[in-house]
Parts: structure tokens; sequence; C-alpha cells
């Protein structure tokens, strides 16, 4: 995640950048002693977390916050002052990190805030819809409408909840690459499945509405231990 921190103490900069570097999943984009100097770096550039503190000259953390309300920005409070955490709340911050601040305080926020970036990315896969290539034609196509895809060698065919089918020149490698999604499982050398569309599990066979699909036995696990996770 691309992290900023913005504090007009050098000590608390200092501080939370070498607490950045002991995460691996972060990166410091940039270090700001104003307020002002981050807003310029944001109307460039998509920052997933920002360490803000509240008290400071010219732009407050608190009006910076509802200034780039609008941004997908995440915001971890950092201050001296407890009275503003109510406060930082009402601006929609994931966390307050109140100073001195140790370590371990500040990767529980980390992974709290890792947590709801997961969550938004994850959400934003599925929402965004899929573009394939039929007879010449674009058809646009949504994660969720799909309920299952079968290989006929150099191509797959898409089985979608409207009953439709679209036949586009593809390997079922590649097509389960594009989904990136939780929710569908590779059940055989031939079929990827939707799992919110199983009703009915028997054996080594599966049945999607009222189409019955093959359960390769060396996946029969592995969708087994999809539904035992729900």
């Amino acid at each position: 995640m691309k992290c900023i921190v913005i504090d007009d103490e050098r000590i608390a900069r200092e501080g939370l950048d070498s607490f950045i570097k002991e995460i691996d999943f972060l990166s410091n984009e940039g270090v700001f002693s104003n307020a002002h100097l981050a807003l310029e770096k944001l109307k460039t550039e998509t920052i997933d977390l920002i360490f803000l503190d509240i008290e400071m000259p010219l732009l407050n953390g608190l009006e910076f916050a509802k200034r780039i309300a609008d941004k997908p920005s995440m915001i971890v409070f950092t201050t001296a002052y407890s009275e503003y955490a109510l406060k930082g709340y009402k601006v929609n911050a994931v966390d307050y990190l109140l100073k001195p601040i140790f370590f371990e305080d500040f990767k529980a926020a980390v992974f709290k805030a890792k947590k709801l970036y997961d969550l938004m990315y994850q959400q934003e896969l599925i929402s965004k819809p899929l573009f394939f290539k039929e007879n010449g034609t674009t058809v646009k196509v949504h994660p969720r409408q799909i309920m299952y895809i079968k290989s006929m060698q150099n191509y797959i065919e898409i089985y979608t909840e409207n009953s439709k089918k679209i036949i586009i020149h593809q390997t079922l490698k590649g097509i389960m690459d594009e989904l990136s999604n939780a929710d569908f499982l590779q059940i055989h050398r031939c079929y990827i499945v939707n799992a919110k569309y199983i009703t009915h599990i028997d054996g080594f066979k599966l049945s999607v509405k009222d189409t019955v699909l093959p359960i390769a036995r060396n996946r029969k696990r592995i969708v087994m231990e999809h539904f035992k996770n729900e």
C-alpha cells in the first residue's frame, strides 16, 4: 500500500518513517511537514494510506481530511491530544494513534487499514466488468453474472445467469487470471464454476442450477474447503 506521512514535528515524521520500513506491504511515497505540500502530491498520485497529524499550522489535519473526502485514501490520525479522537472518527478515519506512538499500536492500525484495503480491492474486482470479443463484437459481462465456464481446447464457453452462452478464443487459465475472484473455482481441467451458483454437490459431481458438472478427484478438497470457510 502506498502511504505518506504528514506531521509538522521532525521527530514524529522520522519515527513514523522508521515504522513504515518495518512493514513489507507499505511503501512510503513521501514525508511532509505541512498539509498543503501533501495536497499537491494527491493532485497527481493516488495514495492508499495517510498518517496525519491534527495540530499543524496553516492547515490542520481535520480540515485536510475534509478537503480530500472525495479521494479513496484511508487516514490514520497521529496526535498528542486524545480529545481529537472522536472528531477523527467523524471524518472516517481508519484509526487514531496517540503520541508517543509505539510500534505495536502502529502495526495494529496498519493491519486494520490493510484489511479494509483488501476488502475494497476485492469489491472493485468483483464489480469490474469484463470485455470479450465474440465474432468480432465486443461483449460486456460482469463476473457476478457468470455461472460457469467450459474449456473447448483453445476456446471457452461462458455461461451466464440469463442462460446466454458466449464463445471466445481464450484458455481456461487465461480467463481464471482475469477473474481474480475467490468465488470462482476450477473444479476440473475443463471447468470453472462460480461458487455462488452451486446448488448441490454429490460425490464428484455438482449442480449449477439444472446443469451437472464433474469434479476432478484432485479438486474435490478445494471445493469442500471453500464452503467450509464461507
